[in-house]
């Protein structure tokens, strides 16, 4: 009778329900798992997808992202590497309208409601650059975003 229970976790799996998520390497894309949740849980996904709007910068083995604008996921404790922490940076180029959703952004059609990125500065983490716009700053890679408040 083992064999009843060994199919119906192996149908959860082969269906999606497993609860778990490809997380993704640094220098790869991510996106929330649900908007609505105010954990930060990212799955992998494509860097050409409308939906990258985040990208992993660094994964760190202490408490804290470097100092910055990064969404922070930690990831679970093993043996072999501890905790640690995956640091995202926003994905998103000039011209891109975006919606706030808890402590996410999604990328959406331009319209009422929506704010946009005026201005991606590499080689830069100012604040100052942004005017009166919102800014996020990241030294690692060393960039300024800019966003319509």
């Amino acid at each position: 009778m083992k064999v009843v229970p060994l199919a119906v976790a192996l149908a959860l799996v082969l269906s999606g329900c497993s609860g778990w998520h490809e997380q993704a390497g640094v220098g790869e894309c991510a996106k929330p798992v649900d908007l609505d949740n105010t954990n930060v849980e990212m799955t992998e996904v494509d860097c050409a997808s409308q939906e990258a709007m985040y990208r992993v910068s660094s994964r760190e083995r202490r408490t804290m992202c470097p100092t910055g604008d990064y969404l922070t996921e930690s990831s679970g404790r093993s043996r072999t590497n501890g905790k640690t922490r995956l640091c995202y940076v926003l994905n998103v180029q000039k011209g891109d309208c975006l919606r706030a959703v808890n402590q996410y952004f999604e990328r959406v059609a331009c319209g009422t409601g929506t704010r946009k990125v005026t201005k991606v500065v590499d080689g830069k983490s100012d604040r100052a650059l942004c005017g009166g716009d919102d800014a996020r700053t990241y030294p690692q890679p060393v960039r300024t975003i800019c966003i319509s408040r």
